[in-house]
């Protein structure tokens, strides 16, 4: 259970998966299920390089006497260990790793996780989706490696043009979506506000702008890419710990302008990056909600449950010292 053991085997698998990319549809099962291994166990050797307590299952002993390295003491091999699964390894991942460095979210990993599944449990699988599955995967394993400092173009090896191409037919299918969404976004803009610049049309749009439908925590005031108007982001607050002192940030998910409705979830923000970038709200420790409620509370119960895992980790100092003598 080490890093450049899980890095060798998605290696291993990730080729198995492209040498089957094209073959009959009926071997596509392959693709999917060597794919999803190889992209799980990159995230694994990430964690892994941290420490291998990581990637073990917290409620299984062996398991972490094994993520310990005192594998002499469990009653269990090696290969019979119990670690997360694939969406635990990619929701770690994510935490540690600035946001913009997978470009990938959670929603479009858990494609890739049931697609796996469907083949490893009950042989089923959508093949409709090999492509989504292939070109997020990739962005999950080159970030990753990026982040372990590895050679991209040795884990690629000969299939690198490939993996090139596969991204490169991914954004040009992005860029069409996006493009189609703009298209539809003016002809609404145009039809509601007519063509003429006049006074009146410019209190309608402003009127317009200044209205917020999008989902989330919090929202915040951005230039649409259609429009080129006021429209809005909305996503979940998080605390940012990169500074000096700890700061409240709204994590964005989506983008809605309210003048032409051209609307962007997921991912495609991160082709704006005025839409995808976090944003400020202020010090964490004054931050006050729409309701009047502060952001002390959380600040507080934050504090308390770093102080229970310093706890944990001290009393398993103490666990590991007792094995040790005994």
């Amino acid at each position: 259970m080490n890093k450049s053991e899980l890095l060798a085997s998605s290696r291993r698998l990730m080729h198995l998966a492209l040498a089957d990319l094209g073959a009959a549809e009926q071997q596509a099962d392959v693709v999917v299920l060597h794919a999803g291994v190889a992209i799980e166990h990159v995230l694994k050797a990430y964690l892994c390089s941290i420490h291998p307590s990581l990637v073990a299952d917290g409620r299984d002993l062996p398991s972490l006497l094994h993520a310990a390295d005192r594998g002499d003491l469990a009653k269990k091999k090696l290969s019979l260990i119990k670690t997360i699964g694939a969406v635990e390894a990619f929701s770690r991942v994510s935490k540690i790793l600035e946001k913009s460095a997978l470009k990938v979210t959670e929603d479009q990993f858990r494609v890739i996780a049931d697609a796996r599944n469907g083949v490893a449990h009950i042989g089923v699988h959508d093949t409709a989706k090999i492509e989504d599955l292939l070109s997020n995967g990739i962005k999950v394993v080159d970030a990753v490696l990026v982040a372990l400092k590895e050679d991209t173009a040795d884990y690629w090896g000969e299939f690198h043009p490939l993996h090139d191409k596969i991204l490169e037919e991914k954004r040009r299918a992005d860029f069409i979506r996006i493009e189609a969404l703009k298209i539809r976004a003016n002809k609404t803009y145009e039809a509601r506000f007519g063509a003429s610049d006049t006074e009146e049309r410019r209190r309608a749009i402003a009127s317009a702008q200044v209205h917020s439908m999008v989902a989330g925590q919090a929202t915040a005031m951005r230039e649409c890419p259609a429009c080129s108007n006021q429209g809005w982001v909305g996503g979940d607050l998080d605390t940012d710990f990169k500074g000096e002192e700890p700061e409240v940030v709204i994590v964005t998910q989506h983008f809605l302008c309210s003048v032409c409705g051209f609307a962007l979830d997921g991912y495609l923000l991160g082709y704006f990056a005025h839409l995808y970038q976090d944003i400020p709200m202020g010090p964490a420790a004054t931050f006050t909600y729409s309701d009047g409620s502060t952001h002390e509370d959380l600040w507080m119960n934050l504090a308390s449950d770093t102080f229970r895992d310093r706890r944990r980790d001290e009393e398993e100092e103490v666990l590991r010292a007792q094995l040790e003598e005994d």
